[in-house]
């Protein structure tokens, strides 16, 4: 009988950390995806002025104005 309860006990025990694990890896998820989107972010900011700067040295701007 005590035997039982120690097992109970343990396995309580153990079920609570598994708990807890999970939890700190969702939230270890959930910051992954934000450290992602702000990647993405700069990415896209980046490809933008890249393409800012492209334009402007061929001179696409001056295309766009003489064809409106």
């Amino acid at each position: 009988m005590i035997e039982d309860n120690r097992i109970q006990l343990q396995l309580d025990k153990h079920s609570g950390q598994i708990a807890k694990l999970f939890s700190k890896i969702d939230d270890t998820n959930e910051k992954i995806q934000k450290i992602f989107h702000i990647l993405n972010q700069i990415r896209y900011f980046v490809l933008g002025g890249v393409a800012y700067f492209v334009a402007s040295e061929v001179g696409m701007f001056n295309l766009l104005k003489l064809v409106s």
